[in-house]
């Protein structure tokens, strides 16, 4: 159940406009109702985490301490502890990544809450809070919250960072799209799995667009048919809502919004793809 958050009415009455019109408490109530919706997503997932079947499966190991072993091997039930202790450490990495995930979401709106309350209103959507960001820890950051599954995949990470300095963006907003291209890349190379893998992070200055910083991530996954190449970006039906479809869709929208770009292209199914993510970037020199 959504939690909104109710001000008393003669405090909405007096509250000060902002130059848009909207009072402060209008805006301050819509984002944290945003914070209620985040907060609530991740207390739902932090309760999905199945720590009690870790201790069921410690108590059974315990049991039979003297002949592990012949448990693990020869007993009916102890034999599906190792493939059920893969299945389950799977989708525990995949509860952390969504929770981290939206706790980046959460910081995001906290930050918009920040903004209201000491400057009278909540940023423009191009210009909201910015921070300095290493292009490249981002990326690495991002692939960190998916390392285990690279490794039991055999995929190899090839990383090609340009010297491209510090910048001043919006990185609460940043993050997300990183991730959502790198788990969208492991998916396309998931449906190939015959095949050995390579997963290419590349930060360098945009070639044709001054004061931009350009981010890709490219797999060597199922690929795109040309035909397709336009809908990557449309928005997800509710049935494509799922824990490891990552919503592109939003991910170009959240382009978008910092100024930049997302696009693709793949040379055809079998040929893997490439993301292309554009974005303005103060650079730390220019400030001084």
């Amino acid at each position: 159940m959504a939690i909104t958050t109710v001000f008393p009415r003669e405090m909405e009455m007096n509250a000060i406009s902002t130059k848009g019109g909207e009072s402060v408490f209008h805006k301050m109530r819509n984002v944290l109702n945003s914070v209620h919706v985040s907060a609530g997503l991740i207390n739902q997932q932090l309760r999905e985490f199945h720590l009690d079947d870790v201790g069921r499966i410690a108590d059974m190991l315990e049991a039979h301490e003297d002949n592990v072993g012949w448990y693990l091997t020869q007993d009916p039930k102890g034999k599906k502890i190792p493939h059920y202790l893969g299945q389950l450490s799977q989708e525990l990495r995949h509860k952390h990544l969504a929770t981290l995930t939206e706790l980046t979401t959460l910081n995001y709106y906290l930050e918009q809450l920040e903004y209201v309350l000491t400057a009278g209103h909540a940023p423009e959507r191009a210009g909201g809070f910015k921070d300095t960001v290493q292009f490249a820890a981002v990326m690495d950051e991002a692939v960190m919250a998916h390392q285990g599954e690279l490794d039991r995949m055999g995929i190899e990470v090839v990383r090609d960072y340009c010297m491209v300095g510090e910048g001043i963006l919006e990185v609460a907003r940043l993050r997300p799209i990183v991730v959502s291209l790198i788990r969208n890349a492991i998916n396309a190379m998931c449906e190939a799995p015959t095949r050995t893998h390579r997963l290419g992070l590349h930060v360098m200055p945009c070639p044709d667009r001054d004061g931009f910083v350009r981010l890709q991530v490219e797999d060597t996954g199922c690929g795109i048919s040309s035909d397709c190449l336009t809908r990557v970006f449309s928005p997800q039906t509710p049935e494509m809502q799922a824990d490891l479809l990552p919503n592109l869709h939003a991910s170009a929208l959240a382009a978008k919004d910092l100024g930049g770009s997302l696009r693709v292209w793949s040379d055809g199914p079998n040929q893997g793809a490439m993301f292309t993510l554009d974005l303005p970037v103060i650079h730390m020199e220019d400030t001084q």
